[in-house]
């Protein structure tokens, strides 16, 4: 029995401290609304819009890559008996990179050679005795079709042997050698990186509200944060026509040379959009809506008043304002959440 007791006046003691600690909670929530909610109305901060002026200028930031790059493969098969050009080796077009064995290609060209000439002096003197009615016209074009089939094989065994010889189609250097002597190659194996190097250039995106400020020809400033006070220059060369997965347009430019840059390295860009502008600028944080349909907040005597804007282009922590706001009105940037059009406010300085 006393056990019973004992249990129930724990009980009661129990919920006598829940009681208490909601009537607290309730008292603590009435006393937190009260201070953010005078009777002057709600706690908000402001600042007073002005007309500045601000500049269009704005970064992008990308990776070098080289002006022209090519992963040059194999177009003939044999085994590597001669290598001309090793890594870091600049060469030009034309110039001879490898060599394979052609014995075989030697021969086939000469066999072919020899139908060839064999053909021709045939139908010759076919030709000659189709004049005096010696052989037939349909004769005279089956020999012909003969000699053609006989050009192209000639032609086709003069092109390989002279791909025994592998030489560079384009001037760069040799960034990767992928064959060793005495190797086995065959069609569309990789032999060389090629890299020209001569220019570098970046590829960057450029949302739609800047690269209308952009032009063909057009120079930029450009840095590297491994090398601080150099600055580097260089042109725009193309400005894309189609927007990437983020909306962005690819800018290409081409970067004057300069031997502390090399291939890789990740440039910030300086886009100078030469004009500046006049106008009102207000902190981001001030807008609430979506940047079609944008509003403010602004101060009428004592109470918020909601205000549709028409949003410009960013600038920093600012958002630029064509229409719905002109400097010189009270523009609130803290406590939006609490207030709604014709809330009482209160500013606190």
């Amino acid at each position: 029995m006393k056990k019973i007791t004992g249990i129930a006046i724990t009980v009661v003691v129990i919920g006598g401290i829940v009681a208490v600690l909601a009537a607290n909670k309730k008292k603590m929530e009435a006393e937190t609304s009260q201070a953010a909610q005078t009777e002057s109305g709600v706690l908000v901060s402001t600042v007073m819009t002005k007309s500045d002026e601000y500049s269009l200028d704005f970064t992008a930031n990308g990776a070098t890559t080289a002006i022209n790059e090519l992963n040059f493969v194999s177009n003939t098969q044999g085994r590597v008996i001669a290598i001309y050009a090793d890594n870091g080796k600049y060469v030009r077009k034309g110039d001879k990179l490898l060599e394979v064995d052609s014995d075989l290609l030697q021969s086939d060209y000469e066999a072919a050679q020899a139908a060839y000439d064999d053909m021709k002096q045939n139908v010759d003197r076919m030709t000659r005795s189709n004049a005096v009615g010696g052989v037939t016209d349909q004769q005279l074009d089956g020999l012909k079709t003969q000699l053609k089939a006989a050009k192209s094989r000639l032609d086709r065994a003069r092109k390989m042997l002279e791909d025994a010889v592998v030489k560079s189609p384009m001037d760069g250097r040799i960034n990767m050698r992928y064959v060793e002597l005495g190797s086995l190659i065959a069609p569309n194996a990789p032999l060389f990186d090629i890299v020209n190097d001569s220019q570098l250039k970046v590829t960057v995106g450029v949302p739609e509200s800047r690269v209308k400020l952009l032009e063909k020809g057009q120079q930029v400033t450009l840095t590297n944060s491994s090398l601080p006070g150099r600055t580097f220059t260089g042109k725009i060369n193309y400005i894309g026509i189609k927007t990437d997965r983020g909306l962005n347009y690819p800018v290409e430019i081409y970067i004057d040379r300069d031997d502390a840059l090399r291939i890789g390295m990740y440039l910030k860009v300086q886009f100078n959009a030469g004009t500046g502008r006049n106008g009102v600028l207000v902190p981001r944080k001030a807008i609430v809506g979506s940047a079609k349909a944008a509003n403010v907040f602004v101060i009428k005597d004592g109470k918020a008043v909601k205000r549709q804007v028409v949003l410009g282009e960013m600038i920093g922590d600012n958002v630029e304002i064509l229409d719905g706001i002109s400097a010189g009105e009270e523009l609130i940037t803290a406590g939006i959440m609490n207030v709604a059009d014709g809330t009482e406010v209160t500013v606190v300085k």
